[in-house]
């Protein structure tokens, strides 16, 4: 926490938050990407006056971001720095996006502005240590149920608060969310708030252009209809799948295909892949990715309820599979039992009469 009027970005921030209405202060100006910020910074240059540039961590559609020190307090931040023109607008809602939340499991803001030289908008947020999701399942495949159920309720905890603040994430995929530690205990993190969507003034619903990843869209989307918060768990509940199959429920091998998948078909039974997967747990990632939004859990807490109350390991996955063959020796099945005639009259005096008949 920094205190008011020694902030990262003096201007911005105030008692260690974002001020999102000073945020439209800075002047909208004509102007010419520079050529050193469409391309990349070099490690030990300063930008803003204030951030020495030590790696660039990663490029995307509207710009770069880059591991950055602060040079007055020596803090390491992630620097994300527009790289055009084009989505200013959506660079500024960004910010002004993440600076509405506080939660464990969402990334900070703690700086935002413009580089006085270039304009360029910039926003600086937490450093988070670990790898995105993406990189986990491409290192791992499969990750164990406990694990894959864990992340999805840091991702669902941190939905909870989007939406109770009226921001909707509409971007749930591996590259954003990075698994870090927090107090020493693993969490996932939600990096990329670039297409989030504030909701309108009902703060029910929301309708515009399908943007965001194929494969993670809810079927509503796709087809361009309204949509809500539900959109946000249908997101969680194609992670959850993933983490556990190994592979997206909807896969295809173009955008077209993809969509008819996601819209038509039912995905492959969870089961099917991962038998170690219970059913109450298959149960409720199925009905997080219903294609009809009104049969998906109504908000983010009924679902993390439900993940709750599912186990995450069968009582056969929890055993060797020594004591299994143990048990298996042991144990008499119906196919053992000798049902010959007889025998079958014998145990029927006895229920009837007490006693065994031997003719």
């Amino acid at each position: 926490m920094t205190p008011a009027g020694h902030t990262l970005d003096g201007k911005f921030v105030h008692d260690g938050k974002v001020d999102p209405t000073k945020i439209a202060d800075v002047p909208s100006v004509m102007r010419i990407a520079s050529p050193v910020i469409m391309g990349t910074l070099q490690a030990g240059s300063v930008f803003a006056e204030r951030y020495e540039i030590v790696a660039l961590i990663g490029r995307g559609g509207m710009g770069a971001v880059y591991r950055a020190r602060h040079l007055a307090l020596g803090k390491h931040v992630a620097l994300k720095i527009l790289g055009g023109r084009d989505n200013e607008a959506r660079f500024d809602r960004e910010a002004r996006v993440i600076a509405k939340l506080d939660h464990p499991s969402c990334v900070r803001v703690l700086d935002c502005g413009r580089d006085e030289d270039t304009w360029h908008p910039y926003i600086a947020m937490d450093l988070l240590e670990g790898p995105t999701l993406a990189k986990l399942l491409a290192a791992e495949g499969q990750l164990s149920t406990g694990r894959a159920v864990a992340i999805a309720k840091n991702l669902l905890t941190a939905l909870a608060h989007a939406h109770a603040h009226g921001v909707l994430h509409r971007d749930l995929k591996p590259e954003n969310i990075i698994v870090t530690s927090r107090d020493g205990a693993p969490r996932a993190v939600l990096i990329d708030f670039g297409l989030a969507h504030l909701l309108d003034e009902a703060g029910l619903t929301a309708r515009g252009m399908c943007i965001g990843s194929p494969s993670y869209l809810a079927p509503e989307r796709l087809a361009g209809d309204q949509y809500n918060a539900r959109a946000d768990l249908y997101g969680v509940g194609i992670l959850l799948y993933e983490m556990l199959a190994g592979e997206k429920p909807f896969a295809g091998t173009s955008v077209e295909e993809i969509l008819i998948n996601c819209r038509e078909r039912p995905a492959r039974p969870l089961r099917a892949i991962r038998k170690d997967v219970t059913r109450s747990l298959e149960r409720v990632i199925t009905r997080a990715m219903a294609k009809d939004p009104l049969k998906r859990f109504a908000d983010a807490e009924e679902m993390l309820a439900a993940l709750d109350d599912a186990p995450v390991l069968e009582e056969l996955a929890q055993r060797t599979s020594t004591q299994v063959r143990e048990q298996e020796a042991t144990t008499m099945t119906i196919a053992d039992l000798d049902l010959r005639p007889s025998l079958l009259r014998r145990a029927w005096s006895w229920m009837r009469f007490g006693r065994w008949r031997f003719s």
